[in-house]
């Protein structure tokens, strides 16, 4: 015997089931103007901080060069300025190498850091290599880069 139809399918609604997340909520256009304007505003704030204390900190460390190069900093309007004035480097004399070791010498093709443990010396031309540029030939000693070929 068939199946009796469905007196009702042109009532019938097809209903499915939809997920709202949080993210759908707040990518409404509204929400995403609002929190465009208060990004931009903690940019703009920060940027005017930041300027401040670096106006202040020119002021107090300030070194003539003698090579004529000067140092820009950024106006409150917008623009270049020159302050005449560079600001001292800090030269560090103590260098590391990658282990954390201090430096004994550079790689004599990368000049990487390199401490005592991890200097490789090349069999042919007797330089120190760090183990990025030194390979192990076929006898088994060690060749840098530049010899390899």
């Amino acid at each position: 015997m068939a199946k009796r139809s469905n007196p009702y399918t042109e009532d019938f609604i097809q209903q499915r089931k939809m997920h709202v997340g949080l993210k759908q909520f707040n990518n409404n256009e509204d929400r995403l103007q609002k929190v465009y304007e208060k990004t931009l505003q903690l940019l703009f704030r920060g940027a005017k901080n930041i300027q401040n204390d670096i106006i202040q900190s020119c002021d107090t460390a300030l070194v003539e060069r003698k090579d004529g190069m000067k140092q820009l900093i950024i106006g409150k309007d917008g623009s270049l300025l020159h302050s005449g004035n560079m600001i001292p480097e800090k030269n560090i004399g103590v260098q590391y190498c990658a282990c954390n070791r201090l430096e004994a010498d550079n790689c004599a093709y990368c000049e990487m850091s390199l401490c005592a443990v991890c200097q490789h010396q090349c069999s042919i031309c007797q330089q120190t290599y760090c183990s990025k540029c030194s390979l192990i030939g076929s006898e088994g000693a060690e060749i840098c880069v530049s010899c390899y070929s």
